[in-house]
């Protein structure tokens, strides 16, 4: 089988930032080409090390209604997008300019899958759904649902994302495939969450460390990714060394091959 003109990306594509943008540069967007400036550029430094050394974040996805009588209750999750990477600006104007990319298996191996999208309307008139809310005995499975719009507007945003997930479940903390930070058995990431803001404590949940199905890159800036490839950078190339380093079947696959490294601008010609 040829996969010359696959329709869907090899990667799937975590996106992190939003919240240095709006602090630091929230108009961004309005210039043709992404560029930050040394404030910017030290907070995704950090923001990346920080993801290489303890993991991506999963946060609460808030709870919904999908019947009257039926209440869906908030779950970590840890979100990623299957578009290609030529849509990357569009998408990181919502989520932020910060990509990790890895492979499908990634999220295989912690129960992840792409979304099932639910039409426009009622809920209630999606026969399938309202089954999967009545029969499901964990609510929070529900949580692979999402509508296809973001709003009473017909443009299928959420459905263009092709949005996967991977959702909290008790095995993937047994087989420490994800941490959890507020456990001070876990010294590094304890310590690392001690460090956190308080807000950010509210925030984070659970850390998933990435592993050799790590794959891509994609910095917000030129600057940024030239700071980041420095021997010097905040450990940055010994954390993707570690990765690469670890005896796990993913590395064993991909040969431990370093992932690809890009530029938010550079992703318009892919």
């Amino acid at each position: 089988m040829s996969y010359d003109y696959a329709i869907h990306s090899d990667y799937l594509i975590h996106w992190t930032g939003k919240d240095i943008d709006r602090e630091h540069d929230p108009s961004w967007y309005g210039s043709d080409k992404s560029k930050t400036d040394s404030n910017v550029d030290d907070r995704y430094l950090v923001r990346l090390r920080d993801i290489l050394a303890y993991g991506l974040w999963m946060t609460d996805e808030a709870g919904w209604s999908p019947s009257s009588t039926l209440i869906v209750p908030p779950a970590p999750v840890c979100c990623f997008t299957e578009l290609k990477v030529s849509e990357s600006r569009r998408h990181a104007r919502q989520y932020g300019r910060l990509g990790i990319g890895v492979k499908r298996p990634f999220l295989f191996e912690r129960f992840g899958r792409p979304l099932s999208y639910f039409g426009f309307g009622k809920v209630s008139n999606d026969v399938f759904l309202q089954s999967c809310a009545r029969d499901l005995s964990d609510k929070s499975l529900m949580h692979f649902f999402k509508p296809m719009n973001s709003s009473t507007v017909l443009n299928y945003d959420y459905y263009s994302e092709s949005e996967w997930r991977i959702l909290f479940f008790e095995q993937l903390l047994q087989h420490h495939l994800i941490v959890d930070p507020r456990n001070p058995a876990n010294q590094m990431e304890h310590q690392y969450f001690l460090s956190l803001t308080a807000a950010q404590q509210l925030k984070l949940k659970y850390l998933v460390p990435l592993d050799g199905w790590f794959q891509m890159i994609i910095y917000p800036s030129l600057s940024v990714k030239n700071e980041a490839q420095k021997n010097s950078a905040r450990s940055i190339r010994d954390e993707i060394a570690r990765i690469k380093s670890l005896p796990d079947q993913a590395n064993r696959v991909e040969g431990g091959n370093w992932p690809i490294e890009t530029n938010l601008d550079a992703c318009r010609h892919f």
